[in-house]
């Protein structure tokens, strides 16, 4: 709602400004144009002077992430996709990890901006291939995770770790992937996810979601209802006495539990 606020006021501003021109009442088209193309430009500017001065100031800064909730809910909106959501008095306000099944790429982006909390993530190194996703991944904290070299992949979860500690929560998917959408339960497990709550030693907060198998086959005209479902955190004290593969299974059954009860409703 920010961004679309913002350019109304500048297309107004804008319009108002062309019309100063003194070309006649029939320009009237061509002033609205004009001040559309200005309006996109100068948001486009603001992003990436937005970008390059974020970069450079720390991850949890609330304003930068105000910008990015409203980025997402552009997305989210330009997607048809409506939210419901579930178990939202789940969702901490001290720094946790959230585990979650993973069939579409809008998935980080539907739970970021259903938490409504600072917040980061790991995801796979190719979507940081591009100078923009770089800078965006800079401003946020995101973490590049190669998945098919194990030294680097580990580096990766170190510096999760110690991001986790520093109070920045983050989002990880445990398949290492889009496995399937075929299913929506989670139908892969990678213990060594795990490790970036247990060695933060912070509470594990379970995700389960539900119909954003449908986001990539989608129409673009059509509306699809994607369902979150925050089930209640799993804290230090009840997973210290599991390993990282007992604990994976733990999430992976509350995350299929949850998607097989909506499911048979």
């Amino acid at each position: 709602m920010f961004f679309i606020v913002i350019f109304l006021l500048l297309t107004a501003l804008y319009t108002y400004l062309y019309s100063l021109i003194d070309l006649g009442i029939y320009y009237i088209i061509l002033w609205i144009f004009l001040a559309i193309i200005s309006s996109i430009l100068s948001i486009a500017i603001y992003a990436l002077f937005f970008l390059l001065v974020g970069s450079k100031t720390k991850p949890t800064n609330r304003y930068k992430h105000f910008i990015l909730r409203n980025a997402c809910f552009l997305a989210i909106k330009f997607q048809r996709i409506k939210i419901v959501i579930k178990g939202k008095e789940n969702i901490l306000d001290e720094p946790f990890v959230v585990y979650a099944n993973h069939k579409s790429k809008m998935d980080p982006l539907l739970i970021y901006y259903s938490m409504n909390r600072v917040c980061s993530a790991i995801g796979k190194k190719s979507l940081f291939v591009n100078p923009l996703m770089k800078l965006v991944s800079k401003t946020y904290g995101a973490i590049p995770l190669d998945r098919e070299n194990d030294r680097e992949a580990a580096k990766s979860i170190i510096m999760g770790i110690k991001s986790v500690k520093k109070g920045l929560s983050m989002i990880i998917f445990p398949e290492g992937g889009i496995k399937t959408r075929d299913t929506d339960e989670m139908v892969s497990l990678r213990a060594g996810a795990y490790k970036l709550a247990t060695k933060a030693e912070v509470a594990v907060l379970p995700v389960s979601i539900i119909g954003s198998s449908k986001i990539a086959t989608k129409k673009f005209f059509h509306k699809i209802t994607v369902e979150l479902i925050f089930h209640k955190p799993i804290f230090k004290e009840e997973y210290k006495q599991l390993n990282t593969t007992q604990l994976g299974l733990m999430v992976e059954n509350i995350i299929n539990e949850g998607i097989a009860s909506e499911n048979s409703k």
